[in-house]
């Protein structure tokens, strides 16, 4: 499951030359404080919707976190928000997100986080880990429950001018809907399976883009073989070493090619990795790659979460029918396919907005 371990060390193992890569506490909230300035992302978009990306912060814990935030298209804004979790990988952020948001006009609110650690280039604290302990996924998904908390339910309160039977009401497609929607990218489905269980009143429904198995999210890792891998990726000389390799811009499209996109992967792409590739950002990629957030098993978050979910696989990814017992193993739960392989929002964006639109968002 965790290619990137493996394929580091054969990294070392051929030396220098061009070798193969990755595959694919608690506590109250702080109260955020939103700065009083927002930073606009011009993206390039040959369709892109009349509502700018905005990059805004905000305070959790001891740490300065950063979200990018388009907001609601005119006639929107009583509507349901919608929380994207992008995937943890080096050079991610909350940008993986961006040509879903661009896509989808006529939007309801939408709030991409940069996890803990993550969104460097934006502007937010790195995560040292022999300063400050994490607990995964649960540091990740308490802040984001500051981040729905503190300003996207805020947000949407301010935004209404009627007194509505329940928290969000009747949304634009006229169906019923009393929370947010959460969509998890690939490996980071524990995350956010985690924020629908314990979050049952502010979030509604949850969608999962290229999620692990069924399997891989119900079986846990043993102690043994995370706590090897986590020290192997730390390693001050073998894994400096592999990661300077694996950030080279060749080898993130080598590998974007061979394990992510269906087709070539685009100039956009590289460029983005290559802001967010810097030494501080190593942090949250180590976690997740050593398979720190499956430490334990999610059936059980799974079955007792009421929300109806939806998982969503692309046309050329494999591991589609070992994704199946989703569907079988769960009460509301249902499977589709839309074209692309692994990074589907950013494969297929307007297919993944036309799933939102389905699910009355």
């Amino acid at each position: 499951m965790y290619r990137l371990v493996f394929l580091l060390g054969l990294v070392l193992h051929i030396s220098s030359t061009l070798a193969f890569l990755q595959g694919c506490n608690r506590g109250k909230s702080q109260r955020v404080v939103i700065s009083q300035q927002a930073t606009t992302l011009n993206y390039d978009s040959s369709k892109a919707s009349s509502n700018k990306i905005e990059l805004q912060r905000y305070n959790h814990k001891s740490f300065n976190l950063t979200y990018l935030y388009k907001e609601a298209a005119p006639g929107r804004e009583k509507d349901s928000p919608i929380i994207l979790i992008h995937p943890v990988g080096i050079g991610l952020s909350s940008w993986f997100w961006k040509r879903l948001m661009d896509s989808y006009e006529d939007n309801p609110p939408i709030y991409a986080p940069d996890l803990i650690g993550c969104g460097i280039d934006h502007g937010a604290d790195a995560w040292d880990p022999d300063t400050i302990g994490l607990f995964f996924p649960l540091s990740w998904v308490e802040g984001i429950e500051t981040l729905i908390n503190e300003i996207v339910i805020p947000n949407w309160r301010e935004s209404q001018t009627l007194q509505l039977p329940s928290m969000f009401g009747i949304n634009r497609q006229g169906k019923e809907s009393n929370g947010c929607l959460v969509i998890a990218q690939g490996g980071l489905a524990p995350v956010g399976i985690m924020l629908a269980k314990r979050n049952p009143l502010t979030i509604s429904n949850l969608m999962l883009t290229s999620p692990p198995t069924y399997t891989d999210v119900t079986t846990a890792v043993p102690t043994a073989e995370l706590q090897r891998n986590y020290e192997f990726l730390r390693s001050p000389i073998l894994g400096s070493i592999a990661f300077n390799l694996l950030e080279s811009r060749a080898l993130i499209k080598f590998f974007s090619n061979s394990f992510l996109f269906q087709e070539e992967c685009d100039d956009d792409w590289l460029d983005e990795t290559d802001k967010e590739s810097v030494v501080a950002a190593r942090t949250p990629v180590q976690a997740f790659n050593a398979g720190l957030l499956q430490h334990r098993s999610f059936e059980e978050d799974l079955k007792e979460s009421p929300q109806p979910k939806l998982i969503v696989s692309g046309e050329g990814d494999k591991r589609a029918v070992d994704r199946q017992p989703y569907e079988e193993q769960l009460d509301t739960c249902s499977l589709t396919t839309i074209p692309g392989l692994n990074v589907l929002p950013w494969e297929s964006p307007k297919e993944v907005v036309d799933l939102i639109k389905e699910l009355g968002y």
